[in-house]
């Protein structure tokens, strides 16, 4: 539509067993979202590769590229499509869709605006994260989570070249260390926790919400409101130049 200007992109990454009929979690809610935002939302669907496990490729190194190779042309392909506005890509992710939007947010970082993502991690030991950028980061994750432990690092059962995953405190850890965050803010809800590292290098910002009986299945809400919603009020603060929208409740 061009009498409303160009459209920021919005990518769900999929998880694991996924194949080409499969839907994203509460993908109704996003196509809602896309719709009122004047968003376009684009469901790439991977394949099994090589030794992965699934169908992204993780812990990215030069020898490793097809995913994000695979990204980027996409992204042009649907620039050449339609009108885009370049500096409001997002990513979006569940499970081992998750995992990927960090390999995103390593290679990728001039690319996307910002990622959320539910029920992923990345691995204990990167092989490769040279950020242009810091990428704004959400992530969301059930401490009952029965197949992405929350408290513990796991192994994977054959993927040697991802090695050790790591537990969600620690991958919290590593972006606001990253990101050198100065602040920290804690609230708790009934069913949740929410943790804010704010005043980070380049202003980017790491969330996290600790669901505290959540499991691997997308939840419904994130103190209230829609998780669909409480991401994308997330994502849509920021552009490739910075924040769009200062809230003061969260400077």
């Amino acid at each position: 539509d061009g009498a409303s200007g160009p459209s920021g992109l919005i990518i769900t990454l999929q998880g694991g067993d996924a194949d080409a009929g499969w839907r994203f979690p509460r993908q109704d809610e996003w196509e809602a979202i896309a719709e009122k935002e004047n968003m376009i939302l684009a469901l790439p669907s991977g394949y099994t590769y090589g030794d992965n496990e699934g169908a992204w490729v993780l812990n990215t190194d030069a020898t490793s590229m097809q995913d994000i190779n695979f990204f980027n042309q996409m992204i042009s392909d649907i620039s050449v499509r339609h009108w885009v506005d370049t500096s409001r890509v997002y990513a979006v992710g569940w499970s081992l869709g998750s995992m990927f939007a960090y390999e995103l947010a390593c290679h990728m970082s001039e690319s996307f605006a910002a990622i959320a993502s539910f029920a992923g991690t990345m691995p204990v030991n990167v092989k490769s994260c040279d950020q242009a950028r810091n990428v704004p980061i959400m992530h969301v994750h059930g401490v009952e989570d029965e197949i992405i432990a929350y408290g513990n690092t796991w192994e994977w059962k054959a993927w040697a070249s991802v090695g050790a995953m790591r537990d969600i405190p620690s991958l919290i850890g590593y972006w606001s260390e990253k990101y050198d965050c100065q602040s920290k803010a804690e609230t708790s809800g009934e069913a949740a926790t929410h943790f804010a590292y704010s005043d980070c290098a380049q202003n980017a910002r790491v969330e996290h919400y600790r669901l505290e009986r959540g499991t691997h299945v997308w939840p419904e809400t994130l103190f209230g409101q829609p998780t669909s919603e409480a991401m994308w009020s997330f994502l849509n603060r920021y552009t490739l130049t910075g924040a769009r929208v200062q809230h003061p409740s969260l400077n």
